[in-house]
């Protein structure tokens, strides 16, 4: 007996590392890929991103092809940069069903699976530059005060035509305030207070907003970390630190390339300024604020009477999908009331 549980912990093993190592392969070889010109991100097809899921689910929905399941104890891995999440609360997420892995419907999954952004319902900033695009996660749960001003600042198409005029690399790609002739441009909201949440770090990827000495000088100025920068955290650099509000979820090695351009000083002491100018053509939403509720609607409950009864009772409806409705309960025809 011993033995055949040792077999089977040993087989298991093997099957964990070959499938671990196949995901980590392919999310790799996804981003590998840099466009020197910008390519535009419709909203109107499904957003992925190769990650490596395993975990309990429940609840598996089949709509064409994609799945949506619900997260029992599921973990999720992000590559490039790595990211890690973990969710228990029934959160729906939805994939592709051209995966490398297994799948135990309505039990459990682990492989490589090509997953559908957002997998909560923060916006996605899609920042197009002469470089190629970065996508970039908006904390706008943990932030709301730093995402409000990016989100209305990008919605007025404040940062077109602004370039990167600070880039250092391994540290950060800094714009967002200066035309291409070094000509500074002023948020018309002014500046905004500093907004530290302990739960967002300056982690590779992280975008933060740049200000001077003064705390709460932040106005339209942004930076993305190459690489992660503790000193940026309270208590490092600086005792108050940099406000950090959402990170890059693909993209990364526009980031890479953005850092390693040649820099030089122009226009008097505008130091780490890129040789070729690298602007940003624009910053638009993947999921934008306006529509994120509507698609990102999970569960409805509606009061119902059945035919057999006249006593109100509740089913709850499931929306895997934008305009897909799937009834979990019994679903017999019944008049919503």
């Amino acid at each position: 007996m011993r033995k055949t549980k040792l077999t089977n912990l040993f087989i298991i093993t093997i099957l964990l590392s070959s499938v671990f190592f196949t995901a980590a392969f392919s999310v790799k070889s996804d981003d590998r890929t840099i466009s020197h010109e910008t390519k535009d991100v419709g909203s109107s097809e499904p957003l992925l991103k190769k990650t490596f899921l395993f975990g309990r689910v429940q609840n598996m929905i089949v709509d064409g092809e994609y799945s949506t399941v619900e997260a029992v104890n599921l973990r999720i891995i992000f590559f490039k940069p790595y990211q890690f999440f973990h969710y228990t609360a029934e959160e729906p997420i939805t994939f592709s069903n051209q995966y490398a892995g297994l799948l135990h419907k309505d039990s459990f999954l682990i492989g490589s699976f090509n997953v559908v952004l957002p997998i909560n319902t923060n916006s996605i900033a899609v920042m197009n530059t002469t470089m190629g695009n970065i996508l970039v996660e908006l904390y706008e749960d943990k932030t709301p005060i730093t995402t409000e001003n990016f989100i209305k600042l990008a919605n007025d198409e404040f940062f077109n035509g602004l370039v990167f005029h600070r880039v250092i690399e391994d540290f950060v790609i800094q714009g967002g305030g200066f035309y291409p002739n070094g000509t500074l441009k002023e948020s018309p909201y002014g500046p905004i207070d500093l907004e530290i949440n302990p739960a967002v770090h300056h982690l590779d990827g992280t975008i933060g907003m740049a200000r001077t000495n003064d705390p709460n000088s932040a106005t339209s100025q942004f930076f993305i970390d190459d690489g992660a920068q503790p000193y940026l955290e309270p208590n490092g650099s600086d005792p108050k630190g940099y406000a950090a509000f959402g990170r890059v979820i693909k993209g990364i090695d526009v980031v890479r390339a953005i850092a390693a351009v040649e820099t030089m000083t122009k226009y008097g002491d505008m130091k780490d300024w890129p040789v070729d100018d690298i602007i940003i053509t624009s910053i638009t939403f993947y999921l934008t604020p306006r529509t994120k509720n509507r698609k990102r609607k999970t569960f409805a409950v509606f009061s119902a009477v059945t035919p057999s009864s006249d006593v109100n009772e509740t089913v709850t409806v499931f929306f895997p999908r934008p305009n897909a409705a799937i009834c979990i309960f019994d679903c017999s025809p019944m008049g919503i009331v």
